[in-house]
């Protein structure tokens, strides 16, 4: 079974938003001096980034990878409540997720996608299943992500799901490039119906951090990749906060990886413990939340 598109779906590696913005910064050090590419014109037409196809191309292997293969993550987020000009820790949420990339041979990949995210106590990192609320001084019941199968198809002029197009801001870049580093820019907003009939909406910011020499080989379909992330998100169902105005901002990082050993050693424990058929038998492993 497939699931419908989620906020999830549309970021931390999932690429492939039409309309990019196509400018690449260069940035000279004085360090660097003469070694670096000291303009985006240069640095655009050696990674074939003059075009929002070629800059989609290239965040496609940033952010994924252009072959047929699976691309594994993992990430971790620190959230805060906002209300008024007050900012409150809540929790942090650690995660991994599984995207199986396929190349369809016409500029477009379709993906599919699984995840999981736990959240843990923000001093002590231990996942939690309850969580006093600071603002209603209730216990919470804690609910975890289980996403996935959703799959979607990518292009340089958009993104859709069954055929049907997604509506969905978005801008990748620019680009700078500091020496063998690359910094890619990935702003994304939408709005969407959550469980409880209520309109949510999302803001994500996230910066992917790849090497120049890598993306200048073009053999490298899946190029190595940090990425920093910030969004904005509404309150979630879970938290009960009624009609109580207010937002939750978090900032977090993650990586690409090439296996589930590759992640932190407390995120495979979370995951273990919680969900092992997600490392056992992921691909007919279905999760059951949408956000």
């Amino acid at each position: 079974m497939t699931s419908p598109i989620t906020r999830r779906t549309l970021n931390m590696g999932v690429a492939g938003l039409g309309g990019f913005a196509t400018g690449l910064m260069a940035v000279r050090s004085p360090s660097q001096s003469g070694r670096i590419i000291s303009s985006a014109k240069a640095a655009g037409h050696e990674l074939g980034l003059s075009t929002d196809e070629g800059l989609f191309h290239n965040f496609i292997r940033i952010a994924g990878s252009t072959g047929n293969e699976v691309v594994m993550a993992w990430h971790e987020i620190y959230r805060y409540g906002i209300v008024g000009k007050d900012v409150t820790p809540l929790h942090t949420s650690r995660g991994a997720l599984i995207v199986e990339h396929t190349n369809n041979g016409d500029g477009s990949f379709t993906m599919t996608r699984r995840e999981v995210a736990y959240h843990c106590d923000i001093e002590t990192g231990k996942v939690i299943d309850k969580l006093k609320n600071p603002y209603t001084g209730a216990m919470d019941d804690v609910e975890h992500l289980r996403s996935g199968p959703i799959t979607t198809v990518h292009s340089a002029h958009g993104m859709s799901q069954n055929g049907q197009d997604l509506p969905i801001d978005h801008k990748v870049g620019p680009a700078r490039v500091v020496g063998d580093d690359v910094v890619l820019n990935h702003d994304l907003s939408a709005k969407f119906p959550g469980p409880n009939g209520k309109l949510l909406v999302f803001y994500d910011y996230i910066q992917y951090h790849a090497k120049l020499s890598h993306l200048a080989d073009p053999d490298m379909q899946n190029v190595p990749a940090t990425y920093a992330i910030q969004d904005y998100i509404d309150w979630r169902a879970w938290q009960e906060m009624g009609d109580r105005d207010g937002l939750m901002p978090g900032r977090g990082f993650g990586q690409k990886v090439s296996g589930f050993d590759d992640m932190p050693d407390d995120t495979l424990a979370a995951i273990k413990e919680r969900e092992p058929e997600f490392l056992s038998d992921w691909r007919n492993w279905e999760g059951n939340t949408l956000i």
